[in-house]
């Protein structure tokens, strides 16, 4: 178990509310004093899990039950991972954004 595993799950063994996010934000610059930074961010919904799950990714994956695809971060292929995960979805806003804004 990592780091995070070995934290939350102790903490977590007797919660039955395991409902939980990620969130992952990202800001852009053009320069040091910007007056408009572009953000984004992104949120993946699930479950911490009981015990870890799948031999992908790091930190929370094994423990991130995502209940649309009925696995953990760990146990999904990197493709649907990049799809649902909470640094997928701001990176791919922040393209949609720097598009629109900065190369409009």
């Amino acid at each position: 178990m990592t780091g995070v595993q070995t934290c939350a799950l102790p903490i977590l063994q007797h919660i039955d509310q395991r409902r939980a996010a990620l969130v992952s934000t990202l800001v852009a610059l053009r320069h040091a004093d910007d007056p408009e930074p572009l953000i984004s961010q992104g949120r993946a919904v699930g479950e911490i899990t009981r015990e870890p799950m799948g031999e992908e990714g790091f930190g929370f994956d094994p423990v991130m039950w995502i209940p649309s695809m009925q696995k953990t971060f760990a146990q999904m292929t990197k493709e649907d991972k990049n799809r649902l995960s909470h640094r997928g979805m701001a990176a791919r806003q922040m393209c949609v954004l720097m598009a629109e804004r900065w190369l409009a």
